[in-house]
């Protein structure tokens, strides 16, 4: 798991580091900053995904 994650990291910072735009890094700093982190055990929770769904399904 941590090598997919050191991967995927090195991945988007070379991606990053490509961009000429000041305009869309700034972005890209505020949406990582705004990121919440969580465990993994929260993001598959079964309760939270059934409220996620439920919400997602509400609002169509």
């Amino acid at each position: 798991m941590t090598t997919e994650v050191d991967t995927i990291k090195d991945t988007i910072y070379d991606k990053i580091a490509e961009i000429n735009d000041e305009n869309v890094l700034n972005a890209i700093k505020i949406l990582i900053d705004n990121i919440e982190t969580q465990s993994i055990n929260q993001i598959t929770d079964k309760r939270d995904l059934t409220g996620y769904i439920k919400e997602w399904v509400k609002s169509m």
